[in-house]
């Protein structure tokens, strides 16, 4: 009787392992959330204290999903050869220097400079907890746990919202960024010593100018070609959301930063509950139809917006939050691209993708900020220069989802 305590503990100490990475994990990317959120409701502030103009606040704000962006890659093969919890916490230790340096930035270039250290240290985040779930649950589990962490993950940009903009407005936005760069530190600190966990063998002995062409040679796959477009359309709403939200109520409604953190949770909450909506939708549709669905309702928001950008402060904070849900479907689309991809590559897969979904976010805030900027110059009205932001997106939105129209689904194999 007593020789199954043995076995028993030997089968929950894995278990408990990966709870523990994945907790850490989710902490982790709470935080990203609130990063890639943080400088909407502190834009006028920013744009005052850097002496900023609108096209310098989207390059700014795009200097993040830059970094982030450029990571991707290289994070997948970090993730492939070691693992997760090693590159993780090496990029969150750069994130903790960054987040130190935002707080005490005297202009605008050493700002952009920690906004690129921090999208670097949350490249790995989302990827990483994608990555180490597939690899520790089974396929029902990741997907559970998936969908769970992506609302989870809402909770960074709900702080980034109403109490950032409360506080930012009665104490300052650096001491309110300053209790963040802690949190960065002690997720640093707790990916370094309880995420464990070892890459592929195959991908160990791999030189690394194969695995680069390896990853180069992903591109070649062409059913990734059908999600790609969509991974870049999805910032069509997150980067409203992330960055230009804050202005476009400051400049359109007059809200001060209080009162913006308000009607921004009000987004934050809408992404909550998508997040709990999807999995519902895949389980009785699919992936894609779900996909393109919510990709279509969350168009018809911009579409309102683009027609009506100044009808009043509920309907325009409504159809701002109807856009904004399209970056909920991040993790719908590495689960359906996750199939996809040989095993032994998936962390550069993934990465790959997520490649294309941050630079989606970096061109995209540049460009609001590009078009805000020309609308300034030209003396157009406030409302028309929002209206071509939100034309812009969804054309660009309604482009992605003409080849997502096309692409593979696993559902009809998995019927046989």
């Amino acid at each position: 009787m007593n020789s199954t305590f043995p076995e028993e503990s030997t089968v929950a100490e894995p278990e408990t392992t990966a709870s523990r990475g994945i907790a850490l994990l989710t902490f982790a990317f709470i935080l990203s959330q609130f990063y890639r959120s943080c400088l909407a409701v502190m834009a006028p502030e920013l744009q005052h204290d850097f002496g900023l103009s609108p096209a310098g606040f989207g390059a700014l704000s795009s200097c993040f999903f830059l970094a982030f962006a450029a990571a991707q890659i290289p994070v997948g093969i970090a993730f492939d050869r070691y693992g997760v919890g090693r590159p993780t916490a090496l990029l969150l230790g750069v994130g903790a220097v960054s987040a130190i340096g935002f707080v005490l930035a005297p202009n605008g270039a050493v700002a952009m400079l920690a906004q690129m250290g921090l999208g670097l240290a949350c490249a790995p985040v989302f990827m990483g907890l994608l990555h180490f779930a597939s690899e520790q649950l089974s396929e029902r589990q990741y997907m559970r746990v998936a969908s769970r962490s992506n609302a989870l993950g809402m909770i960074g940009a709900l702080c980034a919202t109403a109490p950032l903009g409360w506080a930012s407005q009665h104490v300052g936005w650096r001491p309110a960024m300053a209790l963040s760069a802690l949190c960065m530190v002690l997720a640093c600190y707790g990916v370094w010593r309880f995420v464990r966990d070892d890459g592929h063998a195959q991908a160990r002995q791999a030189p690394m100018g194969a695995m680069l062409t390896e990853s180069v040679r992903l591109l070649t796959l062409r059913p990734l070609w059908t999600l790609i477009p969509l991974c870049v359309a999805m910032a069509a709403g997150t980067s409203f959301r992330n960055a230009w939200s804050g202005p476009y109520l400051a400049d359109v409604f007059g809200l001060q930063a209080g009162t913006r953190g308000m009607a921004l949770m009000l987004l934050s909450l809408a992404g909550f509950l998508t997040a709990f909506v999807l999995p519902v939708l895949v389980r009785r549709s699919s992936i894609k139809a779900a996909v393109g669905g919510w990709g279509c309702l969350s168009m018809a928001g911009g579409i309102a917006l683009t027609m009506w950008p100044d009808s009043g402060v509920a309907t325009g904070v409504s159809l701002m939050a109807l856009l904004s849900t399209l970056g909920m479907l991040h993790p719908l689309i590495m689960a359906q691209g996750r199939a996809l991809i040989p095993a032994p590559a998936r962390g550069r897969g993934l990465g790959l993708l997520n490649t294309f979904v941050f630079l989606g976010s970096a061109l995209t805030s540049w460009g609001f900020g590009l078009i805000a900027n020309l609308g300034h110059l030209q003396d157009w009205p406030v409302a028309q220069t929002y209206a071509a932001i939100f034309l812009s997106a969804v054309a660009l939105v309604a482009l992605s989802l003409v080849p997502y129209y096309f692409s593979p689904t696993s559902a009809p194999a998995a019927r046989r």
